[in-house]
């Protein structure tokens, strides 16, 4: 028995179309199907890789587009996808973006039937409200020329997106917990040792500033720490004292000569 289907259109809201309602979608919005192929494969015992499902796209009673197709897994039944968007299955196909692609300007009205192993399952209504350029979808069209290429470089672009979002958070989360001073050596014709004491663990760290170079020191908030500095060809036990730092001192510039 056919029932009524509804439809999703992807946008911020009020994008569901329960069975029943007419489904409107401008250009560049994404559709999927709210079909019940689930509750078919339960009440016939069957796997999903032994059904065969067909969408046929109607205008005034003439097939426009059309496209069969098997699914390994239960998962969204696309009419418009992004490649980019979504991982691939059966449904996937331009057929139906062409039809849209191509349509003019004004509501076009259009009757969708979806079958199951041969037999029309449902069957629901869409109006596409063109512009006459429908530019979005001649653009998707294109991603359909190598699918799977598009979908590994959108995974490529996520990871570099995810890559550079961590190093930030990475970043802010260290400026959080460290502040910054900076040693300015206007010799021009030696290099300095600056000895970085935590005069709470007592822990040293010796850093070289070549010669009329600034060292940026990042250090730990919620600790002190006292600089001195010794010339090149000198002993560290000749150090001469620069200053005990804290965050408060954060972004200060001490010179050394």
């Amino acid at each position: 028995m056919t029932t009524s289907l509804g439809f999703s259109v992807w946008r911020d809201d009020n994008g569901l179309y329960l069975p029943g309602q007419t489904a409107q979608f401008t250009d560049g919005e994404l559709v999927s199907l709210l079909h019940k192929a689930k509750n078919y494969i339960a009440d016939n015992g069957k796997d999903i890789s032994e059904i065969d499902f067909k969408i046929t796209l109607e205008q005034n009673d003439n097939v426009v587009a059309e496209h069969s197709f098997k699914l390994d897994r239960m998962s969204s039944i696309w009419l418009i996808v992004d490649p980019a968007d979504t991982d691939e299955n059966g449904s996937f196909t331009p057929a139906f973006i062409n039809v849209f692609a191509n349509c003019p300007s004004g509501d076009n009205n259009f009757t969708l039937k979806f079958f199951i192993n041969g037999e029309l399952y449902h069957q629901g209504e869409l109006i596409y409200k063109s512009d006459g350029q429908n530019n979005a979808y001649k653009a998707l069209l294109l991603k359909f020329d190598d699918v799977t290429g598009t979908r590994e470089q959108a995974n490529l672009e996520h990871q570099q997106k995810y890559a550079e979002q961590l190093a930030q958070d990475d970043a802010q989360q260290n400026a959080e917990r460290k502040f910054t001073v900076h040693i300015n050596n206007i010799d021009a014709g030696q290099t300095k040792y600056l000895i970085e004491k935590n005069l709470s663990s007592m822990s040293e760290n010796i850093h070289e500033i070549l010669p009329s170079q600034t060292l940026s020191l990042n250090l730990f908030r919620g600790s002190s720490f006292e600089l001195k500095y010794y010339n090149q060809g000198t002993a560290k036990d000749d150090a001469m004292f620069i200053a005990t730092v804290d965050e408060s001192c954060n972004e200060e510039t001490y010179t050394i000569f």
